[in-house]
């Protein structure tokens, strides 16, 4: 097929490689859809695994042959009816026949790269993450054909962590609603729909309350919300940091009111995303935030998980070694999930470390099991650190946890989580009678 890339066009196209850049390959399905049905197509966006770090090591100059090479191998893959476009650094975008589809996603799973550095030639595979659309219908906007596989490539790298994902209904819902999260969310925080719900911490062997966990939820439109709905946009575009301050300061309120009330409250724990490391004043902020409210430090622990970017985990140890010299309680939430390092319990002056529900969401505790919660708990303990398991909701789940050396529970076998003035109650009276 004919396409733009001739003379006067030149900004249609990328700069490195000469492909149609979004413009360009939009102006190349609009003429491609005037001559054949788009039906008979797989809408594909790319990005490339791992470039970064071939930039890091060889330099961008050889990361810039490298990608050219790509392109001239995936293009030379292409029939005269079929497309490939490049939006920028590592993405990319390609119409393909559908009965090519898998030869397509074969071709992307790994393609080897040769080039010369100085006098020594290096080899790399250069493989792709990849978002799918079959195109199931006809198509009036057709920026449709860059946005839905865009959408599956999100899910792809960020949710599903799969090489190949293909587009549903529910992805694009999922995105819809929160694009209408990003567009509430500053109105909603200025009038409070954002409520904290405490779901407690108790003592199984004393059968009594002995802390909580403020949790986020929204009330919108007299509908509540999911967190996994507000939540992950929030962190994307890092306004999550603004939410975790709402929440601090509508727990301290809530504590300072209780306390004054003449009711004892417990520590709680507050989240906050590793995402909002990107202030610097974090630790200051938080600080201030519990001091101005009146209370005792020693009613607000704040949470946080572990994370592999090594970056991050500098950042994060900082940002625990700050709260710890402040005399500000930190816990470890999701301890042993994904790639949980026995480093943590070296590096971070934690208080608390919660063991992931994973460790106990099963219906046969193994001698491994028990094995390994036994010394990690025993470790964590001989440290100074205390230990809540969350995520329990049976009674064998309970048993096993005493069995390997933790006490404190948090899950619906005792409690969901509760509303401010449900809780109160269960401040009043800390007993559990089960």
């Amino acid at each position: 097929m004919e396409n733009i890339l001739q003379p006067g066009n030149e900004r249609m196209v990328h700069y490195l490689t000469g492909l149609p850049n979004a413009g360009g390959y939009l102006q190349n399905i609009i003429m491609l859809s005037k001559t054949t049905d788009l039906k008979n197509y797989t809408a594909f966006y790319f990005n490339l695994k791992g470039f970064a770090t071939i930039n890091q090591r060889y330099g961008m100059d050889v990361g810039d042959r490298i990608l050219i090479q790509f392109t001239a191998k995936v293009s030379a893959f292409l029939l005269e009816d079929e497309l490939l476009g490049h939006l920028g650094g590592d993405n990319f975008v390609a119409m393909i026949k559908k009965e090519r589809k898998g030869q397509f996603c074969a071709l992307l799973s790994g393609i080897e790269i040769s080039f010369k550095v100085g006098d020594k030639t290096e080899k790399v595979q250069i493989c792709a993450t990849l978002g799918v659309w079959d195109i199931d219908r006809e198509v009036k906007d057709h920026g449709e054909i860059i946005g839905r596989p865009s959408v599956a490539l999100q899910h792809a790298k960020h949710i599903l962590h799969q090489p190949v994902v293909e587009v549903t209904e529910d992805m694009m819902k999922r995105v819809a609603m929160q694009k209408t999260v990003l567009e509430s969310y500053q109105k909603a925080l200025e009038e409070e729909e954002f409520l904290v719900y405490y779901q407690p911490k108790v003592n199984s062997k004393k059968q009594k309350l002995v802390g909580a966990e403020g949790l986020v939820r929204w009330m919108h439109n007299g509908e509540m919300v999911s967190p996994g709905v507000f939540i992950p946009p929030l962190e994307q575009n890092g306004d999550i940091l603004h939410l975790d301050y709402y929440v601090l300061k509508k727990v301290c309120r809530d504590i300072k009111e209780w306390i004054e009330e003449g009711v004892e409250p417990v520590p709680v724990s507050v989240n906050f995303s590793r995402k909002d490391l990107i202030d610097t004043d974090l630790a200051k902020n938080i600080d201030n935030i519990i001091t101005e409210s009146g209370i005792d430090k020693k009613y607000i622990e704040i949470e946080v998980t572990e994370t592999v970017d090594e970056q991050e985990h500098g950042e994060l140890a900082t940002f625990i070694s700050t709260l710890y010299k402040n005399n500000i309680m930190t816990a470890i939430d999701d301890f042993g999930a994904g790639y949980s390092s026995l480093a943590t319990l070296r590096q971070f002056q934690v208080h608390t470390l919660k063991i992931d529900r994973s460790f106990i969401n099963t219906d046969d505790f193994s001698w491994k099991d028990e094995i390994i919660l036994t010394d990690v708990i025993h470790m964590a303990k001989q440290l100074g650190m205390d230990i809540v398991t969350e995520g329990v909701e049976r009674e064998d789940q309970v048993k096993f946890v005493n069995t390997v050396g933790c006490d404190v529970i948090q899950g619906f076998y005792y409690d969901r989580p509760l509303p401010k003035d449900e809780f109160r109650k269960r401040l009043v009276n800390k007993e559990y009678k089960l």
